[in-house]
């Protein structure tokens, strides 16, 4: 049975063997940069199948001291609380089984619990990720503009708003 909780430093290998399997479409982890996100929120969700990490979401609230350009970009954009979500990968023999979509609705409900009514993200347009845009706009998601970032990527800057409960 799936279930969505919490990052804890046991899930790290797991998350990580997962980023190497999503690469390009994430930014490349280690040990080291990991244990660092960690430390900058508390609200990084796994999807555990038993003891198996079948995929992770890394995400940031507006006034977090996170430093990554696309989330800098969103903070100049929008003066408004948001919930930046920097990855979400789901390991491959589990794709397609709506895991991604279950991240997502703990993202919303986590953003939704703290008053926070928009969530935020980007999507590479270079090099292309079309499943990624595509399922966004199944979310929900609608384009707050675009950007090229410093390491040669083009990607395209997204918003959804939520309905606080």
């Amino acid at each position: 049975m799936l279930v969505i909780r919490p990052l804890t430093p046991a899930d790290e290998t797991q998350v990580l063997k997962i980023n190497v399997e999503a690469r390009p479409n994430v930014a490349a982890l280690d040990r080291v940069e990991l244990a660092r996100l960690s430390s900058l929120s508390r609200t990084h969700f796994v999807a555990v199948d038993g003891e198996l990490v079948r995929g992770y979401a890394l995400n940031f609230a507006r006034d977090d001291a996170y430093d990554g350009e696309e989330f800098q970009a969103l903070r100049s954009l929008i003066a408004q609380p948001f919930v930046y979500i920097d990855q979400v990968a789901v390991t491959g023999p589990a794709r397609a089984q709506g895991i991604g979509r279950r991240l997502y609705e703990a993202l919303e409900y986590a953003a939704s619990e703290r008053r926070i009514d928009r969530l935020c993200c980007e999507v590479n347009t270079t090099p292309p990720n079309p499943g990624s845009l595509a399922c966004h706009a199944r979310l929900g998601f609608s384009t707050l503009g675009s950007m090229d970032t410093r390491d040669g990527r083009n990607v395209v800057l997204l918003q959804k708003l939520l309905t606080v409960r």
